[in-house]
């Protein structure tokens, strides 16, 4: 699926493709860069994994961000958030928005829009807080929940695991909300997108 998602990628534009900053890495962030640091939790519905005799989130995610620089137009593809725990993303400065949001299971890729804006400050670390997500699903569609917490504390412990420099860090958390998730799974060679 991740091919998949790359070729995709690739058809609808130059994008720049960023990974998470492994813990202890030692890479020093450059006077033009700064870093966005963040936690995901990623869960199905518990009634409706009883309810449903098909349950696709019963893995771990490969999670991706589309994200847009605002001035520039500039497009990058954050790949391999972790599903369940902290990440740290080195990115130019600017101002950015969350364009698509996709993880990939069994059936397929899904997607879905949470929309949100950050800016990154250069030699500074933006902090987007903890993203609790919460999916229904069926068999081709569903919604996910995203609920904001702000564990400022819990951010600073995880900063230091990733980084040795001392950057100030700014909170800048978005709001709750719901939005629909769309699959597209590929069968035969086709890639079949879910209605919305």
């Amino acid at each position: 699926m991740v091919p998949l998602f790359f070729s995709l990628s690739a058809t609808l534009g130059c994008v720049s493709v960023l990974m998470p900053m492994e813990p202890g890495a030692e890479d020093s962030v450059k006077p033009d860069e700064g870093l966005v640091l963040g936690r995901i939790h990623l869960e199905e519905n518990g009634s409706e994994s009883q309810a449903s005799p098909v349950q696709p989130f019963h893995s771990r995610f490969h999670i991706q961000w589309r994200i847009r620089e605002q001035t520039l137009g500039k497009e990058f593809l954050i790949d391999g958030l972790p599903s369940d725990g902290p990440f740290v993303v080195k990115v130019p400065s600017g101002s950015y928005r969350l364009t698509a949001f996709s993880f990939d299971t069994a059936m397929g890729i899904w997607q879905a829009s949470l929309p949100t804006i950050f800016d990154v400050g250069p030699r500074k670390c933006t902090y987007l807080g903890t993203w609790q997500l919460r999916t229904k699903a069926g068999f081709f569609d569903g919604s996910i929940n995203r609920q904001v917490l702000n564990q400022h504390s819990l951010a600073e412990s995880d900063l230091k695991s990733f980084v040795s420099d001392e950057l100030e860090m700014v909170t800048q958390l978005s709001s709750s909300m719901e939005s629909p998730l769309i699959l597209t799974f590929r069968t035969q060679g086709t890639d079949l997108t879910s209605p919305q």
